[in-house]
């Protein structure tokens, strides 16, 4: 993996080295970044629900017909969608072939559609369907992949996944039962298996068998808190089956466990709990403060995982089991365990015991620091941690900030992430660090769970392994080789959110389809992922790419800002990496570059701007020195504002004007629009065009408008070789 930043602020925010985007014309901004290895991924397609957040949840893909099936919750219904005519190297805006309701089903008193299961060799989809109120058993309803209504059953309380065995005879659905916001109705946790191998009609009668989870099989890891007895505190989430069709594994994600069922015997035979992360020790650190700085530390946390959608893949004869470990806490108008540590101050006395990263002594020491008084907004959870006399020895917070692997015999922990997801995005998106999906919040998740892993899928490209994880928070999906799952090894992270607004382009990855390349329209993988808060599906290709990679990856020879970008490289005004062409010029995007091309001396005074620091302060404070630039307002520099057309102008004429130690004449405006430019810029502006730096189109020179990275590449070029 690349060196990792771990410690720094939010100024790091300015993205004047060249950072990993590839821009694709037509679709969303795209961002890849790599690790060691490489795999070459596009953006091939996209498709708009129209109707925003909760519009695509989740999608099941079938490889005959090349239908894609999409849950859409703002709708409550199914959207049906063709991949039959993606091609490689063309991005697509893809239509709806179909929207189902669920009002089209003829039942009584249902709301929503939580998910779809398409059959592997038959016509037939199944749907997930919550009645009103959802602590009422729910319904799984037949279709075919036409989108034509056969018959449904009744299974449990809030079916919320649904999915069919690899020999097609089952559809297995995850029942959560979570409890009515009063509490007042608590239904308990199953899993149905319906019997559907003698084919689905119109006229067919299923034979549905439910099962509950037994305490007695229980093993000690097993979380269960005080509210409810246990079988109501069972959720189940998602059901994940082996290849040869006799085993399920069912993620109970408040329990931080995973249940096992026979299929054969159709028995649940254990329920295991998967363990926590001590975020105590070297490798599990975490931002866990939400103090406006990237602080990825050691805390006295312990993260449970409590995974969401797992996944399941065979590698060698052994089967391994994939989990995001996203972390879900009960929360309702009754009842909540969620607690911020500063709520409860008075009652914490940690103690070593619990933790493998610190002694008593050092534990003391954080304490009486004043860490605790830092954490105070962290959440973590009221019901764990506790002794006899109620007092919290260890503070046990929700998700593990990471994905893991299991040997599915055993359950043994094989292998995890670490802290690498919050490593990868302090370097890749600093100023987006753990921000939010509807709203960009710099350091905005620390105190909760961070990137928020929510899926996670497998599949193979070539001959490696890949396991992809979706983080719903930041919007990104991180790539990880798995082919030796105990020594797996970061390969690439991928997003399609456009970070330039709140929600723009595909936000909040919500679920994972892996399409194996000789299942795909293009001959190559794909990944299908829903993106529930933007109402988006995106569509990726993966192909393995060999050779010395490009200094500019995504700009390509062709390119009329390529010689102009390499020029830039050559001078070591940028760094080598994506450039992200397509992006608009901040303030200190331009000044650092500059600064950097005139070879100004990094200052290491203090300078007046507390909105910049970091590694590229100095450059801003030179320029700042120089008489090259001034602030926004007082105290404050705004690096990350767009720059106007007006603005570049006065900052090259003063930056020429300081290297040439003397002012140079300047002519009378003669633009069609000079009422538009400020006073101050007027004569700037004349003397960039002069120069040759800046261009006038129909003799205008558009001062208030902005400039692609590109454009001021050429410009930013022109004007170095003149000085």
């Amino acid at each position: 993996m690349k060196k990792l930043i771990t410690n720094v602020t939010l100024a790091a925010a300015l993205l004047f080295t060249a950072q990993p985007y590839n821009v694709l014309a037509e679709a969303p901004p795209f961002l890849q970044y790599d690790g060691e290895s490489r795999l070459q991924v596009t953006q091939l397609a996209q498709y708009d629900s129209l109707a925003g957040a909760g519009g695509t949840e989740i999608l099941a893909f079938d490889i005959a017909s090349k239908k894609a099936f999409v849950t859409n919750g703002a709708e409550d219904g199914l959207d049906i969608l063709s991949f039959a005519e993606l091609a490689s190297g063309e991005f697509r805006q893809l239509e709806s072939i179909r929207r189902i309701n669920v009002g089209d089903f003829g039942l009584d008193q249902v709301e929503d559609i939580t998910s779809v299961a398409s059959h592997p060799c038959e016509d037939l989809i199944a749907l997930a369907v919550v009645s009103d109120p959802k602590t009422d058993p729910g319904y799984i309803v037949f279709l075919t992949k036409s989108g034509d209504y056969l018959t449904h059953v009744q299974v449990g309380a809030l079916p919320d996944m649904v999915t069919f065995s690899p020999d097609g005879k089952k559809a297995l659905v995850a029942n959560e039962g979570e409890p009515n916001d009063d509490y007042s109705v608590d239904p308990e946790g199953s899993v149905s298996i319906i019997d559907v191998s003698n084919g689905v009609t119109s006229t067919s009668e299923l034979e549905v068998k439910t099962l509950s989870f037994p305490e007695e099989l229980f093993d000690e890891h097993v979380r269960v808190s005080s509210k409810g007895s246990a079988a109501q505190q069972i959720e189940p989430e998602y059901i994940v089956v082996s290849d040869d069709s006799r085993t399920a594994y069912v993620a109970l994600q408040e329990n931080n466990a995973i249940a096992i069922i026979d299929l054969q015997a159709e028995k649940v035979t254990a329920v295991k709990g998967i363990g926590f992360k001590d975020h105590s020790i070297p490798g599990n650190e975490l931002d866990g403060i939400e103090d406006g700085e990237i602080n990825i530390e050691n805390l006295p946390l312990l993260g449970w995982r409590m995974p969401d959608a797992i996944d399941l893949y065979t590698i060698n004869g052994q089967t391994y089991l994939f989990t995001p470990n996203e972390g879900d806490a009960r929360d309702y108008d009754a009842y909540s365990e969620e607690v911020k540590i500063g709520e409860i101050l008075d009652q914490i006395e940690l103690n070593a015991d619990h933790y493998e990263g610190y002694s008593q002594e050092e534990l003391d020491e954080l304490v009486e620091s004043g860490l605790l008084e830092e954490m105070k907004d962290t959440l973590i959870t009221a019901e764990d941690g506790k002794n006899d006399q109620g007092i919290y020895e260890a503070l046990y917070s929700f998700g593990g900030r990471s994905f893991s692997i299991y040997n599915a015999d055993t359950m043994e922990l094989v292998y995890d992430s670490g802290a690498e997801f919050e490593q990868i995005i302090a370097e890749v998106l600093p100023e987006h660090f753990n921000t939010t999906n509807d709203k960009l919040q710099f350091d905005g998740r620390s105190d909760a769970k961070g990137p928020e892993p929510e899926t996670v899928v497998v599949g193979r490209i070539g001959d490696s392994i890949y396991a992809f994880t979706a983080l719903e928070r930041v919007g990104a999906i991180m790539v990880y080789d798995v082919t030796n799952p105990a020594d797996s090894q970061f390969v690439t992270m991928i997003s399609s959110r456009d970070f330039s607004v709140n929600v723009g382009g595909d936000v909040s990855p919500e679920g994972l389809v892996f399409i194996e390349a000789e299942n795909s329209p293009t001959g190559h993988a794909l990944l299908a992922a829903t993106h529930e808060v933007s109402g988006t599906v995106a569509v990726y290709e993966f192909t393995e790419e060999s050779g010395a990679l490009s200094p500019i990856p995504d700009v390509n020879e062709g390119d009329q800002a390529y010689p102009y970008i390499i020029e830039l490289l050559e001078r070591d005004v940028i760094d080598a990496g994506a450039f992200r062409p397509a992006e608009t010029l901040t303030r200190g995007d331009l000044v650092v570059m500059v600064s950097r091309g005139l070879g100004l001396e990094p200052s290491d005074a203090a300078g007046p701007f507390t909105d910049v620091r970091g590694e590229n302060a100095s450059f801003i404070q030179a320029a700042y020195e120089a008489g090259i630039v001034n602030g926004t307002a007082e105290h404050l520099f705004a690096p990350e504002q767009s720059i106007t057309r007006e603005q570049m102008a006065v900052i090259f004429t003063r930056a020429f004007d300081y290297i040439n130690e003397e002012t140079g004449e300047r002519s009378e405006v003669t633009f069609a629009d000079d009422q538009q430019i400020s006073a101050y810029a007027k004569a700037a502006a004349q003397y960039a065009v002069e120069l040759g730096w800046m261009t006038a189109t129909e003799e205008e020179f558009q001062p208030k408008a902005h400039s692609s990275r590109a454009e001021a590449a050429k410009m930013i070029s022109l004007f170095l070789n003149d000085l």
